[in-house]
């Protein structure tokens, strides 16, 4: 009964070692990262944006339209001053017939708005039906972003403000205060 324990002990033990072997061996210089100062920031860059352009009932007008040339301007700012690049996510429904939002994945694998700021997975997922789902744009496409876009040269109703210039001086107004 005693050599029994201890194989099932040594055994467990091993099997242990081994799982956070195989954690420990993860790439994770393949994933970015982000310190609270820049997550800070992006958030103030997120409040910034909500108080440009308001809220229709509780959703950021940023989000109700604009989301795609926000995500576009975003990424080829940080693009052009990080070495870990942002990709464009489309939120789409279950059937892949409509896309819900555009964003952006950040480094550490959650994702940015100028609506939410940074958000997770998770969270930003729960804000949808079941079934809906995330398409990464590993490749940049422009056409494909004006697809689910749904045209980035047209003017939005519920986010009545929106400008092109305004929004890129926040943004680069704040990602200059990362460089510091």
């Amino acid at each position: 009964m005693r050599r029994r324990t201890h194989l099932i002990l040594t055994w467990l033990a091993l099997a242990g070692w081994v799982a956070c072997a195989g954690c420990a061996t993860e790439p994770r210089a393949a994933h970015g990262s982000l310190s609270d100062r820049q997550i800070a920031a992006l958030n103030q860059l997120r409040d910034e944006i909500n108080s440009l352009y308001g809220f229709r009932d509780s959703t950021p007008r940023i989000n109700l339209g604009p989301c795609g040339r926000f995500a576009k301007a975003f990424r080829e700012q940080w693009n052009a001053r990080y070495p870990d690049k942002l990709n464009v996510v489309f939120v789409m429904s279950a059937d892949g017939k409509q896309c819900h939002h555009v964003l952006v994945r950040l480094p550490n694998r959650d994702y940015y708005d100028g609506g939410n700021g940074v958000i997770s997975k998770v969270a930003l997922l729960q804000q949808y039906k079941p079934g809906t789902w995330l398409d990464e744009m590993t490749r940049f496409d422009l056409h494909r972003l004006d697809k689910w876009s749904y045209s980035l040269n047209r003017d939005y109703p519920l986010c009545p403000n929106y400008s092109d210039d305004a929004t890129l001086r926040l943004i680069n107004r704040f990602l200059d205060s990362l460089d510091r």
